[in-house]
Order: C-alpha cells, then sequence, then structure tokens
C-alpha cells in the first residue's frame, strides 16, 4: 500500500523552473501550482467512504478534554480574535453603562454577542477575500499564458523572417 501512495505522488507534475525563479513567497505563489485532473489527496483505489466506517459522535466530555491551557495561551494568535474581542468589550460596556442607569444587567451577554458577531463577520470578510485573491490568481494566470503565446507567436514570426532574410 506504501509504495501505492508513493508512485501516486511521484506522478505529480512539479512547478516548471521559471516558476520557481519568479517566487516571490507572497500568497499568490500558493495557488501557482501546476493543477492535475486527479486528486493528490485521494488514495489509489479509495471511493472516498471510510474504511472504518462513520465517524464516533462526540460529546461535550471529549470537548472538554480536548482543550489544553495552551489553546488559551495562544488565542491572540487566532485571525479575528482581537477585533472580536474589542468589539464584545465596547458592547459589553455601553449595554452594561445603559442597563446599569435603568437597571439590570446584560454587559456579559453583549459582551458574548457582540464578540461572537464580529468574529463571524471578520472571517466571513476573510473568505471572502481570499476567494476575491483566487479569482485575481486565475486572471493572472490566464493573462500570464495568453502573453507567453503572443511572445511565442513573436518569436516564430522573427524566426520566419530571419530565415527569409539568410536565403
Amino acid at each position: 500500500m506504501a509504495a501505492d501512495s508513493r508512485e501516486s505522488q511521484s506522478s505529480r507534475p512539479s512547478p516548471s523552473p521559471s516558476d520557481a525563479s519568479a517566487s516571490t513567497g507572497k500568497t499568490y505563489d500558493t495557488f501557482n501550482y501546476p493543477a492535475t485532473a486527479d486528486n493528490i489527496n485521494s488514495l489509489p483505489g479509495a471511493n472516498g467512504k471510510n474504511p472504518r466506517g462513520p465517524p464516533a459522535s462526540a460529546g461535550i466530555t471529549d470537548a472538554l478534554k480536548s482543550i489544553k491551557i495552551d489553546d488559551f495561551k495562544a488565542v491572540h494568535k487566532k485571525p479575528c480574535t482581537r477585533e472580536g474581542f474589542l468589539t464584545g468589550i465596547g458592547a459589553g460596556f455601553g449595554i452594561g453603562g445603559i442597563r446599569a442607569i435603568l437597571g439590570g444587567t446584560w454587559a456579559v451577554g453583549a459582551f458574548a454577542f457582540g464578540s461572537f458577531a464580529m468574529h463571524e463577520y471578520c472571517q466571513q470578510k476573510r473568505r471572502l477575500e481570499k476567494a476575491g485573491i483566487q479569482r485575481i490568481n486565475a486572471a493572472l494566470d490566464e493573462k500570464k499564458i495568453e502573453l507567453e503565446k503572443k511572445q511565442e507567436e513573436k518569436r516564430k514570426a522573427r524566426r520566419k523572417a530571419k530565415e527569409e532574410a539568410d536565403r
């Protein structure tokens, strides 16, 4: 089985040397890999079904066991977390202040709702931005192919003209 997976990975096309020399380390390079017809992530002979059967359902205790202290130490490194927390703090302070004057405590609920809403809004913006980048990269790839074709046509025309001039 291991030999099969190595064979399928070795058939993956490598990027051309021109792509390697033009690599800038930017987001564009992550999408600049040549597309293949077959899925390189699938195992040979796989039909898309899990051979072990459906995954076991996870409960609350399994979820609580998966939480680690390091998750809380690195929460500020997650995308959109800062904006979510700042919006939640502002919403909690604003609603809590108004409700303190009028009576009642809604600050915690406003914080939770504001944080969640802003985090989801930020994630949606990131998804749209990523989709836009993929569209732009596809258009750039098409333009690059078109430009290469035009340059090749010009080279052929120059060669032909030079061969005719040499005769």
